[in-house]
């Protein structure tokens, strides 16, 4: 999407150094990324303490996925033979 907006020059500036972006559509395409990131963050913090959490069903799951990994590691490996 094609956004016009004014910024200072001398924040865009020194966003271009600090976030090491070439370009400045880069720069704060970054940025708002970065900002986005840490909304949601602040908003899940927020729910510390709010949340119960079944610790065994997370431990299951954390199972299946290691085992579905190397299921799929296995098959990638059968399958580059």
């Amino acid at each position: 999407m094609r956004t016009n907006v004014t910024l200072d020059e001398s924040l865009v500036s020194e966003l271009l150094h600090l976030s090491g972006e070439k370009t400045k559509t880069a720069a704060v395409t970054t940025a708002v990324k970065e900002q986005i990131r840490r909304a949601k963050l602040r908003k899940l913090a927020g729910l510390l303490g709010r949340v119960e959490v079944d610790e065994d069903s997370l431990k299951e799951q954390e199972k299946a996925d290691q085992k579905r990994a190397r299921l799929l590691e296995r098959a990638g490996a059968e399958h580059g033979r």
